[in-house]
């Protein structure tokens, strides 16, 4: 099934890609085609999104159980197929990915309303020094004093008390903002 996921996400961003490269190709004054290599992420992510986490699982038992409980004829199973369960199958589809594209199109708003980067590259610094400051310690004495069977205990435990430290706004980050 995870298999099935990857190569249906793979195999639909791989279409949308292929899709967006040749279609944006404009024919200029002189009857020429002029590229303007411009690829929509926001459509090929958004077929990746529904092909390996929508459309993988549905299809995948979907077959399934046409092989094992539909008609004996290859002929029947594939109308049934056609005819019954693929129109929905559509429709969920361009609901599903109009749904995704709304969404990954404000996140980006957000992302850049928000200036992200620019706020996790000045956190970054800090945060980078007071890690400095904690990690190798924690690590040295989990690996001085516990048995090897306790290390990841132990760093997860260290981690819980990083973070919140991280999340009170230490390191140069500004805590919770919203």
């Amino acid at each position: 099934m995870v298999t099935s996921a990857i190569v249906s996400a793979f195999g639909s961003a791989l279409g949308s890609f292929l899709s967006s490269s040749n279609t944006n190709h404009k024919p200029n004054n002189n009857n020429k085609r002029q590229s303007s290599s411009r690829i929509n992420w926001v459509d090929v992510f958004s077929y990746a999104i529904h092909g390996g986490l929508v459309n993988a699982p549905i299809c995948h038992y979907w077959f399934e159980w046409l092989a094992t409980n539909g008609p004996s004829s290859n002929t029947s199973s594939v109308l049934v197929d056609q005819l019954v369960v693929q129109p929905p199958l559509l429709v969920l589809m361009f609901v599903c990915l109009d749904v995704l594209r709304a969404n990954i199109r404000a996140s980006i708003g957000q992302f850049r309303e928000a200036n992200v980067v620019g706020k996790a590259l000045s956190a970054a610094g800090p945060a980078v020094v007071d890690s400095w400051r904690f990690w190798p310690f924690a690590v040295y004495f989990t690996f001085k004093y516990l048995k090897k069977k306790h290390y990841t205990v132990a760093l997860n435990l260290c981690s819980v008390a990083w973070t919140a430290y991280l999340a009170k706004g230490g390191g140069g980050g500004d805590g919770a903002s919203d």
